[in-house]
């Protein structure tokens, strides 16, 4: 995304930025070589059901081959059912069990709250009167362009088709997931997982995201919120009473991409500004698979923040504020050096826009 992120990375490069770096990644190795473990999969999907939103194509149809692929149960989201319909085949041609496992597709509109009510409905009822295990919202779109250019309807929409379809999914299936029961009635259930698909534009704007990124950032702050409330009710099962407590533990993770390579990406590459592609000359798209892959072995070390290549983590660095850290060693390292690093990165994105304007103008709708 970051042209002069990556550029001013290496340029800023005095001796002594050098040996603190050289030393920050040997203490982190040799802390790593002296514990001497590493962790369980902490995202075992294998006969477990997962619902994957904008799961027919791009990242969430990626994320749900892979889940098949790893052994869980199946159910996309998305409009169109000639894209559901395509999927679903594909999703089970990388099952690991086809005749095992199970897949369903539903299609529905996810910026009403009403049909995600309906969604975890009908996926409860085809989970035998359980709700999934998993969700992953993936659903969304990008239209970039600077903001008084942009219809303010526009602007409205992305909010919807961005932020709400994650929220509204999410708080149909937390209210599911946490309606407190005695456990002497009930058997202990696995952890189940609440996944949002974010951007590093939360971290890090840029110029033509105006409609975008803001959505963007607000899922960043939902998942913040709930990384802390999520923990009232796994709190209700550590009670030495637990007269009343939810019947699992849940955990909330958060991926942040960059360019992903799909359909939707190319509609976004025709109508961003000339501007915003000079600032994110930098950011090489990676393909779907590669991002649900990356997020996925994330999630199964059980990380919270999850940024899918070097430059984003970079970007995530320079903005952790109060967010929880995967971890306390790396994260405060990479931190900062990003703070070193974006010393110039913003000033340097403040100066391309000012040139810009000074060669060119003001922008128009049609101008980029």
């Amino acid at each position: 995304m970051h042209r002069s992120l990556l550029s001013i990375s290496y340029d800023l490069s005095p001796a002594s930025l050098g040996i603190s770096a050289v030393l920050g990644v040997l203490v982190l190795y040799t802390f790593v070589k002296m514990l001497g473990f590493s962790n369980p999969n902490q995202f075992v999907v294998e006969g477990r059901t997962a619902v994957i939103t904008g799961g027919s194509e791009g990242m969430g149809k990626a994320v749900a081959c892979q889940l098949a692929e790893k052994g869980a149960n199946v159910v996309i989201v998305s409009r169109t059912v000639q894209k559901l319909e395509e999927a679903i085949e594909a999703i089970k041609r990388s099952a690991t069990n086809a005749t095992k496992q199970r897949f369903h597709y539903i299609s529905a509109d996810l910026t009403k709250p009403e049909e995600c009510e309906r969604i975890m409905t009908e996926v409860t009822e085809f989970n035998d009167g359980m709700p999934p295990d998993i969700v992953w919202c993936c659903a969304g779109y990008c239209t970039p362009g600077y903001f008084i250019e942009t219809p303010l309807q526009t602007l409205k929409d992305q909010m919807d088709t961005v932020y709400w379809t994650a929220a509204n999914t999410a708080h149909a299936i937390l209210k599911r997931w946490l309606v407190p029961v005695n456990p002497s009635h009930q058997r202990p259930l696995p952890r189940r997982h609440l996944i949002f698909t974010c951007s590093t534009l939360a971290f890090v704007p840029i110029a033509g995201y105006a409609p975008y990124s803001p959505a963007k950032a607000a899922i960043r702050s939902l998942s913040d919120t709930l990384n802390q409330e999520i923990e009232i009710y796994n709190g209700s099962r550590a009670s030495k009473e637990r007269s009343r407590a939810t019947p699992a533990d849940v955990k909330i993770h958060t991926v942040f991409p960059m360019g992903i390579l799909s359909p939707g990406f190319d509609n976004e590459q025709q109508i961003k500004p000339d501007l915003t592609k000079q600032l994110e000359a930098a950011d090489k798209p990676q393909t779907p698979k590669e991002v649900a892959r990356i997020s996925i072995e994330a999630i199964e070390r059980g990380e919270y923040l999850i940024t899918t290549m070097f430059v984003g983590n970079l970007m995530k660095g320079s903005a952790l504020g109060s967010s929880p850290r995967n971890s306390w060693l790396r994260d405060t390292f990479t931190g900062w050096l990003s703070n070193l690093v974006f010393l110039q990165v913003v000033p340097d994105l403040r100066k391309q826009a000012f040139t810009w304007g000074q060669k060119n103008g003001v922008p128009t709708s049609s101008s980029g």
